[in-house]
């Protein structure tokens, strides 16, 4: 009988982690959603001690929400500042993927990454993060069979982080191709016009220097349901002097 209930587990969790979609690759968001009843709990761990965790989950059978609260100086010794209020994330895929046509999705994501910074030394509020939330978004995702999965992504945002005074109106697009069962690579590049003016006049805040973000990560499937990435954020140095280095990871679970 026990044998039999370890089986059943066993095929469960393989069952859950086949049924995984690609919710988003690092910064940028695809057309995969949680199915009706998964739930994702992520972890983020990135400078300056930060910390981010929440909850995501399928609540009907296109459309996913979740939130997600943090902060800088969570691990260390220092005090901790929290955020002052919870990022919150909800995706509606209209249209699933088919043999002729790709999967499109909507969404609003509010939560950046990075330090969260009020205002600048000079008392002008900015209220942004240091790579900006997506806001409002479209994307549209297809994957190919190619030597294992190939799945490619491209979308359309429009942040809500606009008092910078740079454009709003941004463009993305970015990669997932799978190396064996285990690592998957991920690539992708955020055009940044909505943070491309720093230093172009005195009236806008921005903190890109215009060469966008080109991130990369890879993705382990460590167990049937727990992934690890490791991401690298901006290689262009469109506004970190090195890339930028930090972990997520993802728990996921079926009600």
């Amino acid at each position: 009988m026990k044998k039999i209930l370890v089986v059943m587990i066993f095929v469960f969790a393989c069952q859950l982690l086949l049924a995984l979609e690609m919710t988003e690759l690092i910064d940028c968001p695809t057309a995969g959603i949680l199915q009706k009843g998964e739930v994702k709990f992520p972890i983020n761990i990135f400078d300056k001690g930060g910390v981010s965790f929440g909850a995501g989950v399928g609540v009907l059978p296109k459309l996913m929400f979740g939130i997600q609260y943090g902060g800088e100086y969570i691990i260390g010794d220092s005090i901790p500042e929290w955020d002052s209020y919870p990022g919150v994330f909800v995706k509606y895929r209209i249209f699933d993927e088919s043999p002729t046509l790709p999967a499109i999705a909507i969404g609003f994501d509010s939560r950046g990454f990075g330090t969260y910074t009020d205002s600048l030394s000079n008392g002008t509020e900015i209220n942004r993060f240091a790579i900006k939330s997506k806001g409002f978004y479209a994307v549209v995702s297809r994957n190919f069979h190619f030597i294992g999965n190939l799945g490619l992504h491209g979308g359309i945002n429009y942040s809500t982080e606009w008092d910078d005074n740079d454009s709003n109106l941004n463009f993305f697009a970015g990669l997932d191709k799978s190396i064996n069962q285990h690592i998957t690579l991920l690539v992708e590049y955020d055009f940044a016009f909505n943070d491309n003016g720093k230093g172009k006049d005195e009236e806008t805040y921005s903190f890109g220097e215009g060469n966008g973000y080109l991130n990369a990560a890879l993705l382990f499937n460590v167990a049937q349901n727990i992934r690890i990435q490791i991401n690298f954020r901006d290689f262009l140095g469109n506004q970190y002097k090195n890339p930028d280095r930090s972990i997520s990871i993802g728990y996921f679970a079926q009600l």
